[in-house]
Parts: C-alpha cells; sequence; structure tokens
C-alpha cells in the first residue's frame, strides 16, 4: 500500500512491492482482512522501516477485530509514531504531510469519544496542509473537520468552510449539481456514515457521494442557523437522492426538524411517524446512530412543546430504553470482555463507542418531568446530565426548580379563600365570657422556610442544594461582562448556544430563583442582593414580572432586617403589573399566583400593611386591609391570602378593638360559633 515513490525512507519500491500493495489495498477494500495482512507482512518483511506499512498493517488489525479493540489501535499508533519521529501530542511537530493520516486517525477516535475540542484542534492543524494532500484523504478531513464544527455548535464556521470546499474540490462543471443535492442527517446530528481510520493509500472513487456528504453538514448548518428558506429548497432535492439502506430516514428527519423549527409540530409529528424504526439495531450497529432513539426524543420534544408533558415523559422514557438496548448490542462481547481488567475503550466498534444519547435523554426527560409537576423523578434526570453538561447554566437552574418544587409544589392553597377560612379555626376552649378561640397556626405558616443544618453539596432536592445550582449558574452566567462580550452565544450544551438576546432573560430567571430560596433558608441579606441585582437584570431583560418579584422580595427580606421605610417603598401598590398580558405572553412552569393583576396587588398591599403594622402604624394598616378586602368582594374572588384575615384581626387587637375582631370571626369561621 506504499506510494509508487516508496516515501518512507528505504528508497525506490520494487515491482514486486508494487504489486503486493495493489492486491492488499484490493483486499482491504473488499474486507478481506486477514490476506490483507499476510501481504502487509511481506512488505514489512522487505521494508521494515517503512512508515506506511507500519501505519496500514496497524489500521487493517483495527479492521479485523471490527473495530473493537481500540486501545490496542491506539499502542499501535503510539508505536508507529514513535518511528516516524511523530509527537501527536505537539502540534507544532507535523510539518510533513505524509503525516497527517496519522493526525487525522488520532481525531477520528478522539470524535468517536466525544473529545471534540482535542480532535477539533488536530483537523484545524491537518486542514494547513490540504492543498498538497492526497485527494481521498483530504477529502476525508473536510468532511470531518466540518462535522466537528457542527459538533461543537459552530455551524457558521461550518457554513463558510463548506463553501471553501465546493470552490476547491467540486468542479465547476458539477459545481451547480452538487450544491443542489442535499443529503441525509438527522436533525439530531445523525451522519451517513462514521468517520473511520483510514490507510495511508485509500482510494474513494466516489467524487459524487463526497458532494452528498458535504451537502448533507451543509442541510444541517442551514437548520443550526434558522435558514429555513434555504434549507427548504435543499430538502426538496433530497428527496430524489438515492441513499445508502442505513440512512434513508434520515431526509424524515431533516425535515421534521424543519417543521418544528417553524412551529408546524402537528406537521412534524406526522413526518415522524413515517420512520422505519424496526431495524433500529441493525443501523445503529453500522453506523452508531438508533433511528429508534431519535424518533422517540423528537417526538418527546415536540409533544413537550405541545404542552403535553405527559406523553412527552413517555416517548422520553421510550427513547432512554431504546438507547440501553442499543448500547447493549455487542457490548462485552470482545476479545478482552467486560471484567474489571478489561480496557475500557474495547468490547464494542469504534463508532458505537460514543453512540449512547443517555445524557442527552436524561436532560429532555428531565425537563418533561418537572413540566409535569413531578420533581424528584426530574431531579433524578437532571443529576445525571449536570455529569456531562456542567457548563450548561439552564441545567443548573432546572436543578433549582426542581428543588424549590419538592418543597413547595404549589401556593394557590394560600389564596383559596373558601377553603382555607374552614381551617381557621383550630379550636375553642371554655364558655361565656371566658370562651377563647383558638386559631391555626399551620394555617399562616410560611412552610417554605428552612432552617435544617444540611451541607449544600448533598446532591438532594433540598433549598440548600438549590442555593449551590443556582450559585453555579450565576458564575456562568455573570451579570458584569466587559463591552462585546454580551454578543457571543452563551454555551448549553446539548441544547443550542442561548442567543445574546436571551441572556438577560436568563439571569432574571436565575435571580428571581436565588432571592426566593435565600428566603426560605431564613438569609435574608442574601435575598436582598438577589433582589436589587434582580430589579437591574429586569430593567434591561424588559420584564415587568421578574421585577415585581425582585420588589416583593427585597420588601420581604427588608422587613426581616427591621428596614421598614426601604420595605415601604418597595412595596408600593404602584409597581404592580399587568399580570394578564404577562400570563398570556409566557407559559409557566406551574400554576402559581398571583397570576392576575388584582391577586398581584393584594399581594403588594398585604406586605405594605405587614410593614406598617411592625414600624407601629396600625390604624394606617387596617385601613389598607380593609381596601383589600373589599376590593376582591370579601374572598369571593379567592384572589386574596388567607393571612390578610389573621392580619386584620391582629390590627383590630392592638387597636383595641375586641369586638371588631370577634366580628371577624364569626363572619369568616363558622366553627366559632359551634
Amino acid at each position: 500500500m506504499a506510494d509508487k515513490d516508496g516515501a518512507g525512507g528505504e528508497g525506490g519500491i520494487s515491482d514486486q512491492e508494487r504489486d503486493w500493495a495493489q492486491t492488499a489495498l484490493a483486499d482491504f477494500g473488499r474486507g478481506h482482512y486477514s490476506t490483507c495482512l499476510q501481504l502487509l507482512a511481506r512488505l514489512e518483511a522487505a521494508r521494515p522501516h517503512d512508515i506506511k506499512v507500519l501505519h496500514n498493517r496497524a489500521v487493517v488489525e483495527y479492521y479485523k477485530t471490527d473495530l473493537r479493540k481500540t486501545d490496542l489501535f491506539k499502542k499501535n499508533m503510539n508505536a508507529v509514531c514513535a518511528q516516524a519521529h511523530v509527537n501527536i501530542d505537539d502540534l507544532d511537530s507535523l510539518e510533513d504531510v505524509e503525516h497527517c493520516v496519522i493526525y487525522y486517525n488520532q481525531a477520528v477516535v478522539l470524535y468517536h469519544l466525544k473529545q471534540y475540542s482535542s480532535a477539533l484542534k488536530i483537523m484545524n492543524k491537518v486542514f494547513s496542509f490540504i492543498a498538497p494532500m492526497e485527494e481521498s484523504l483530504a477529502h476525508r478531513v473536510c468532511l470531518l473537520l466540518v462535522e466537528l464544527h457542527l459538533c461543537t455548535q459552530q455551524p457558521d464556521k461550518a457554513l463558510a468552510l463548506i463553501a471553501y470546499i465546493e470552490n476547491q474540490f467540486v468542479s465547476t462543471e458539477n459545481a451547480a449539481q452538487g450544491k443542489m443535492i442535499a443529503a441525509a442527517a438527522a436533525a439530531d446530528n445523525q451522519k451517513e456514515e462514521p468517520p473511520l481510520p483510514v490507510t495511508l493509500a485509500a482510494v474513494d472513487a466516489a467524487t459524487d457521494a463526497f458532494r452528498v456528504k458535504l451537502l448533507q453538514c451543509r442541510a444541517r448548518c442551514l437548520l443550526a442557523t434558522c435558514a429555513l428558506t434555504a434549507c427548504k429548497r435543499d430538502l426538496q432535492l433530497l428527496a430524489t437522492c438515492t441513499l445508502p439502506a442505513s440512512t434513508t430516514s434520515a431526509p424524515l428527519f431533516l425535515n421534521a426538524n424543519l417543521h418544528y423549527l417553524r412551529g408546524q409540530f402537528d406537521k412534524a409529528i406526522a413526518t415522524l411517524q413515517s420512520v422505519p424504526i424496526d431495524n433500529a439495531l441493525q443501523v445503529f450497529k453500522e453506523t452508531g446512530e438508533s433511528p429508534s432513539v431519535a424518533y422517540y426524543n423528537d417526538m418527546g420534544c415536540l409533544h413537550h412543546y405541545l404542552a403535553k408533558p405527559n406523553l412527552a415523559n413517555f416517548y422520553l422514557s421510550k427513547a432512554v430504553a431504546e438507547n440501553k438496548a442499543a448500547m447493549a448490542l455487542g457490548a462485552g462481547t470482545g476479545a478482552t470482555g467486560a471484567g474489571p481488567g478489561a480496557d475500557p475503550l474495547s468490547g464494542r466498534p469504534l463508532h458505537t463507542v460514543g453512540g449512547s444519547r443517555a445524557p442527552q435523554l436524561m436532560y429532555n426527560l428531565g425537563v418533561s418531568l418537572l413540566h409535569a409537576g413531578k420533581p424528584l423523578m426530574a431531579f433524578d434526570c437532571l443529576t445525571e446530565a449536570v455529569q456531562v453538561y456542567h457548563m450548561n447554566p439552564r441545567l443548573w437552574l432546572r436543578l433549582a426548580e426542581c428543588c424549590i418544587m419538592a418543597q413547595r409544589p404549589d401556593n394557590s392553597v394560600d389564596f383559596d379563600f373558601q377553603v382555607k377560612r374552614k381551617q381557621l379555626i383550630q379550636g375553642v376552649v371554655g364558655s361565656g365570657p371566658h370562651r377563647k378561640v383558638i386559631l391555626n397556626p399551620l394555617v399562616f405558616s410560611n412552610s417554605h422556610y428552612s432552617y435544617e443544618a444540611q451541607s449544600f453539596a448533598i446532591p438532594v432536592a433540598s433549598l440548600e442544594f438549590a442555593s449551590l445550582c443556582l450559585r453555579n449558574a450565576q458564575l456562568l452566567v455573570p451579570g458584569g461582562r466587559m463591552v462585546g462580550e454580551e454578543e457571543r452565544p452563551l454555551p448549553t450544551p446539548p441544547s443550542p448556544p442561548c442567543d445574546p438576546r436571551h441572556v438577560p432573560q436568563l439571569r432574571v430567571c436565575i435571580r428571581a430563583a436565588a432571592a426566593f430560596v435565600a428566603l426560605g433558608l431564613g438569609d435574608p441579606v442574601l435575598a436582598l442582593e438577589h433582589a436589587n441585582a434582580l430589579i437591574a437584570a429586569a430593567n434591561v431583560a424588559a420584564s415587568p414580572v421578574h421585577k415585581f418579584l425582585g420588589h416583593v422580595y427585597a420588601g420581604e427580606a427588608l422587613i426581616l432586617l427591621d428596614r421598614i421605610q426601604e420595605a415601604i417603598d418597595h412595596l408600593n401598590p404602584e409597581r404592580c403589573p399587568d399580570m394578564n398580558a404577562a400570563a398570556a405572553a409566557t407559559r409557566p412552569l406551574r400554576p402559581w399566583c398571583p397570576q392576575t393583576t388584582d391577586t398581584a396587588r393584594s399581594v403588594l398591599q398585604y406586605n405594605l400593611a405587614v410593614a406598617l403594622v411592625v414600624s407601629g402604624r396600625y390604624e394606617k394598616a387596617g385601613d389598607l386591609l380593609k381596601q383589600v378586602w373589599q376590593s376582591t368582594g370579601g374572598g369571593s374572588k379567592n384572589n386574596v391570602p388567607i393571612h390578610v384575615i389573621a392580619l386584620a384581626m391582629y390590627v383590630e387587637l392592638l387597636l383595641g378593638h375586641a369586638d371588631v375582631a370577634r366580628t371577624i370571626v364569626k363572619q369568616n369561621c363558622m366553627q366559632s360559633q359551634r
């Protein structure tokens, strides 16, 4: 398989050696690896120091094991590097185009191990030798480099690279035709064929196939950049292409993704339902991608966006099961086995080593369970995902929301006045003038407060752990960025990077949750810091609801800090936003009060009354509570917290109006008359 010039340090190649090389290459192409190795052994005996022969033998031996003994292949490649005086870890040492294939094979292994950044560094260096490189290797280098740009969420760079490749490698007469041929790749990075190690003399005669694969990547780039019109044109022409049997479902995934990005969820579901998934395990064995996993995952995501979280959970659970079945296929069947002493990279083909989609599926399932109101189950899923995607601030926020929901799943019961009033009285003791009414403390307690001593680092659904999660999220989305830094997308794997325009909204969500958690942990100083930051961030994000929450949290924290006048300034009822418009513009995670403008104003007025009582202005507080009571129809609208009754009784007693307090009890608590 050495070339005609015999580049390997041993002079020219004889006719006999050339015949052996050509025959070995033919056997390799037909999959006759044993015969190929016999011929390579002859070549090695004749040319013991020829780097190409040593390299090709390592690759063929790897293919003979069905690409299972990855650790052995890496050791053999290290030996080749030592023989060629190549330091694979030092990219600056790459000076000879003949050594590019060694670096390429190293990048392929890293790619399948999902070490995309390391592989990308290598391929950027290899690409600098693209001009003098042999054509078939150049094609593979281009495709892998484009794939790595897509895997690292850089579709713009991939598009620019594709345009350059088309100009350099696609002939002028075929360029127009090549640009019109779209290829098959699932919306979730499903690939036509996995990149595999190559020999030095591997010949790729299918130039048309190269154009198809290249434009397949272009279609994925157009989807990633939301260039939907251009992508639609390519997909219409894609339907006329003949694709390998293992990738016939890929155009369906692309079309479904296009419908999804256009908000046409029903069309996307209809498209996905035509995806063949009966032979999913065989396709996974050949390509490292399971169409059934992609199908169930995409169906789950679509139903999630249709606000059907339970159906989304069903499909995503199916995707998890399919992923486990795919990863169990061929596991531990290699020569090394799967025992304690087995090589970690051996036992399954290279292109299936990194085929597990468990982290992405756990992320999607966790978010879906959270929206379905199952925070503990969601927490378990997201704690698995965060071990891989620990640089995603949105994931840390979702973990904190799981903790908050587990501790405080709902607060609507506090506003269900007709139900709560029946629980207001715990009992009545005595008779006549000595008759006393005992209020139920559980009705008025702030059950979300927590003073339990618990380590913040323990991954349990507690407010302590929520505080740690939110701290991580804040570090990943810093509030004070340098000029121009805000323009860069924020990485949020496995999702596409967060658009810079959406970063302020993410920041206010983190601050709001952090203020709530700090209050729940009894830390008013930290809560006030988060609340003030929330108010400032909400101004930037143009989020009136979050600004309202900032003032509420700041007011509560200031009351706890005995800074009453400052609290009163924050609790001005005029700060109440239009909650009706906000509810129409957003889809809340769970029903949470206040949801209407009247209820929001009642909350502010009640908190303001508390501040007035603490400052000793009882009459003004009483007048304010009367306004709340009258504006809400005496609690008949269920938009006033039950705490108003308790505070009203307390104020009247402080004012010496015992008869008024008795009247409040009689009118609102029938059990007091028993």
